[in-house]
């Protein structure tokens, strides 16, 4: 298991090298949308990180005519391929047969990255409608998944033990956090 922990998923690499070869080949983002809207939510979640705002919304072909609803819905498209990540390397994870307390965990990280897809399924719609506190309220949902994984781990455990999912979380929790920023600053 621990070994697994080291080692970032194979869904998280070519999540990873798709944003990269993406980055190369999309059209550019109208540079001033897109720069005032990371700077502005990366101002009150320095978590998130300018750099990482930038290249993530960027990477997204969508980006070239997006004002700032669409870059809030490519956030949330985002935040859906990240709990995916999640989910893929949870199944990899259980099917190494880990013990039967990891197991425990792993389910529960599985329930509420599961139940993240949903809620920004249901985001992505109110924000497709206009229904902007809406979807904050669904986003606000979905972005505590990696806390509530880790926490699994935490509390069945000794209670320092991180989930090997860390990697996963933090991505998640980045573009999830993303997400919901920029819906927030649509009203």
């Amino acid at each position: 298991m621990e070994g697994t922990a080291a080692k970032p998923s194979m869904l998280a690499l070519v999540f990873l090298l798709s944003t990269v070869l993406l980055l190369t080949i999309s059209p550019p983002c109208d540079a001033t949308l897109l720069q005032d809207t990371c700077r502005r939510i990366t101002t009150s979640r320095s978590g998130i990180g300018y750099e990482f705002c930038v290249a993530s919304l960027q990477a997204d072909p969508a980006c070239a005519s997006a004002d700032r609803r669409g870059l809030a819905m490519i956030a949330a498209r985002l935040s859906v391929a990240g709990a995916s990540a999640a989910l893929s390397a949870i199944t990899n994870m259980t099917r190494a047969k880990p013990n039967p307390w990891s197991t425990d965990c792993l389910g529960v990280c599985w329930e509420v990255y599961d139940a993240a897809i949903d809620h920004l399924n249901v985001a992505m719609r109110n924000l497709g409608a206009g229904r902007y506190r809406e979807a904050v309220v669904f986003l606000s949902a979905a972005v505590d998944a990696p806390d509530n994984c880790e926490d699994a781990f935490r509390e069945m455990g000794d209670g320092t033990s991180s989930s090997p999912l860390a990697h996963e979380g933090r991505d998640f929790g980045r573009v999830a956090a993303m997400a919901l920023a920029i819906t927030a600053t649509l009203g």
